[in-house]
């Protein structure tokens, strides 16, 4: 049964939802400058127009080309992990849920359901057992 939350519980799953976006922004951004300096360095390069991942030599061994890159991708973690930390909460504050029948969707409080209820915000309501 879903029942509303009380404003301290609305301002915990907000602060919630924030920290689960920053989490979910850094570990992308991680993932994707790691990749990006291990390709980089190994000497791949991917041209998007063919989409063929070429294979070029840069000078130096491996190690050095491996400490350069990475130091010089690393804004990458931060761009990355502010535009998918925004995206992460942009989508946690539009999802909403039906009280009367349990379906959830996106983007659409306040909407008539299906089953003749409205769509809440679900930073509004919490499940009881």
């Amino acid at each position: 049964m879903w029942v509303q939350r009380t404003p301290e519980e609305e301002a915990q799953w907000r602060a919630n939802a924030e920290r689960g976006a920053r989490t979910h922004g850094l570990v992308i951004g991680l993932l994707a400058w790691g990749f990006g300096v291990i390709l980089l360095s190994a000497g791949w390069l991917v041209d998007f127009k063919t989409g063929l991942a070429l294979q070029r030599s840069y000078g130096g061994t491996f190690w050095l080309r491996l400490l350069i890159f990475g130091v010089i991708g690393s804004p990458v973690i931060f761009i990355v992990r502010r535009v998918e930390g925004r995206k992460a909460l942009r989508k946690s504050l539009a999802r909403t849920i039906c009280p009367k029948c349990d379906t959830a969707a996106e983007g659409n409080a306040g909407a008539a359901c299906q089953c003749g209820g409205a769509f809440v915000p679900a930073s509004t309501v919490r499940w009881v057992e």
